[in-house]
């Protein structure tokens, strides 16, 4: 597993996220694995820019494949702030195999990232929401990552633990099921 370095980076207020995992049945990610994330945060000042989860994939070969990690549109929700009313915030999701660009060095490793895409509703300090991913990559056993979580909110960037389950990583691809005639048509 990839292993992060011990960080100077400061801890969220509150931060309380877990992941769950199951096989889809989701239009367009039947048989992946649905990773569904949720919680909340408190992070003293600035509302929430984006947030990251972070993998511990080994060293794969396959790790910068973008079916490590797909999205729906929108990839998650959150409540958030409008101009006078509360909404929800729609987010997009990405997969950044050589970590988030807009975080520490120290914190770049396999990363799911979630940005909020409506510019009429934006996260707040505090907030919960529901982040989705799939991966084929099947769930590891249940974990507590103490520093599974990036949240960045104006300049800084904060930790936080993310319990549940998961992707771990195999680059092993199974054999694809074809018919007799389409293997004979390879050879033609």
């Amino acid at each position: 597993m990839t292993a992060r370095p011990a960080l100077a980076v400061d801890d969220c207020a509150s931060v309380v996220m877990t992941v769950s995992s199951q096989v889809s049945t989701d239009p367009g990610f039947e048989g992946l694995y649905k990773y569904t994330v949720s919680g909340s945060w408190d992070v003293g000042q600035y509302g929430l820019s984006h947030i990251d989860f972070f993998l511990t994939l080994k060293e794969l070969e396959c790790i910068c494949d973008p079916r490590v990690a797909q999205f729906a549109s929108p990839a998650g929700t959150s409540d958030g702030e409008g101009l006078t009313d509360p909404c929800t915030v729609l987010y997009e999701g990405k997969y950044n195999c050589k970590g988030d660009p807009t975080v520490p060095a120290e914190l770049r490793v396999p990363t799911i990232k979630f940005n909020a895409v409506n510019a009429e509703c934006e996260p707040g300090v505090t907030g919960t929401g529901t982040w989705v991913f799939y991966s084929p990559f099947p769930p590891a056993p249940y974990s507590v990552d103490p520093a599974g979580v990036a949240i960045k909110h104006g300049l800084q960037v904060c930790l936080g633990p993310l319990a549940g389950t998961m992707p771990m990583g195999d680059c092993s691809t199974p054999a694809q099921t074809k018919s007799w005639g389409g293997v004979k048509a390879i050879y033609r």
